[in-house]
């Protein structure tokens, strides 16, 4: 029996390195049935965030228009309509703002591009003009580098890199038409039946988990929904003030398409830390069409209402609500930027929010445990 004892111990190293070894060897097949198993949850996915996002409008559509209205037909119908308001609201926006910004950010990019190649000579006429005052401009490796050649050879290859880019951008984007397709009409009925969805969730906790474990479930819900909303609100409200602020001060100074840079700003301002940045970069595209000094102008602008918005209006309406360090909401922002792209951007800060604030919880709780001990 000893000895059973002892093999029994051998043989179970044995195969915990077997399967070691196994998966090793069969890594990249684990990952590619990894991939296609989240590949399948993405629209699911996109469906409950739409949803989450969504809840927050149909919630106050609820509460505005059948504040007391608990049961017959217009009870009925309240959350159906509440949901195509929600729609429409939201549609709304997004077609206010790409009809406001997107022709006129095409229009100064089709510019950029025809007078690339003036451009490109009035930059060489200045460094040969350079080369004959400051000898290292004159230096061979510079000039040939500016030469016409060369910078066919650049275009030539960057063409080619560019038509991959655009092929795969494409799929990308019929892939993701697709997901958000199949998420709007997953979000849909999850709006409909959310009440009957939260139920059978509790009463699956309460099947096969104890008491404790259905408490903890639902405290960890009930954070997780209030970062969550407060995030998501609070962040709609900020990037609001940042583009309205934006749009009135160039208007003050006298600044072409300031309604049209407000709305990409405000757009943007939704993407926490790196949007404000996005969206000035491109309302400085649009400005250097028109002039280089306004664009100048602007960037100066736009420097000084970025520190105003993010050192005292941002901590106040999502900071506080939020609670995250700010180290900690860049990791966030650059984390699930690399995950999931814009979504993740968005969804990572109140996400790391809630796992931060439950933490700091459970830390204080056994710190607390600990001293009374």
């Amino acid at each position: 029996m000893e000895k059973f004892k002892y093999y029994k111990e051998l043989i179970g190293a044995i195969i915990l390195a077997g399967l070691m070894i196994l998966v090793a060897l069969r890594i990249s097949d684990i990952a590619s049935g990894i991939d296609a198993l989240i590949t399948a949850f993405v629209p699911l996915i996109v469906g409950a965030c739409m949803a989450f996002v969504l809840d927050i409008l149909v919630v106050r559509y609820e509460r505005w228009l059948w504040p007391r209205i608990k049961s017959g037909w217009r009870y009925k119908i309240r959350r159906p309509l509440s949901i195509i308001l929600s729609f429409v609201t939201i549609s709304l926006i997004v077609y206010f703002i790409a009809r406001m910004a997107v022709p006129q950010l095409v229009h100064s990019i089709t510019l950029i591009v025809s007078a690339a190649p003036q451009l490109y000579l009035d930059f060489q006429q200045w460094i040969y003009h350079l080369s004959d005052t400051i000898p290292l401009a004159s230096n061979p490796t510079v000039l040939n580098t500016l030469n016409g050649e060369s910078v066919v050879n650049y275009t030539r290859e960057w063409g080619t890199k560019g038509g991959t880019y655009v092929v795969n951008t494409m799929g990308t984007i019929l892939s993701w038409t697709v997901n958000i397709a199949l998420g709007i009409i997953f979000a849909i009925y999850m709006l409909l039946d959310k009440e009957r969805l939260m139920l059978q969730g509790k009463r699956i906790l309460k099947a096969y988990a104890s008491d404790t474990w259905v408490n903890r479930v639902t405290y960890v819900a009930k954070v997780a929904v209030q970062i969550f909303s407060s995030f998501f609100v609070g962040q709609f409200i900020d990037a609001l003030i940042l583009g309205i602020m934006v749009g009135v001060t160039l208007w003050i100074c006298n600044i072409s398409y300031a309604t049209t840079i407000a709305c990409v700003i405000g757009l943007t301002g939704l993407i926490p830390l790196v949007g404000i940045y996005v969206g000035g970069l491109m309302g400085a595209v649009i400005l250097l069409t028109i002039s280089p000094m306004d664009a100048l102008i602007y960037v100066i602008i736009l420097e000084v209402l970025h520190q105003i918005e993010s050192n005292v209006i941002y901590p106040k309406i999502v900071g506080n609500s939020v609670g995250l360090p700010g180290l900690w909401v860049f990791a966030a922002v650059i984390i699930g930027g690399s995950l999931m792209g814009v979504i993740g951007m968005i969804i990572g800060v109140p996400l790391v929010a809630t796992c931060y604030k439950l933490l700091m919880t459970d830390v204080e709780e056994r710190l607390a445990s600990n001293e009374g001990l």
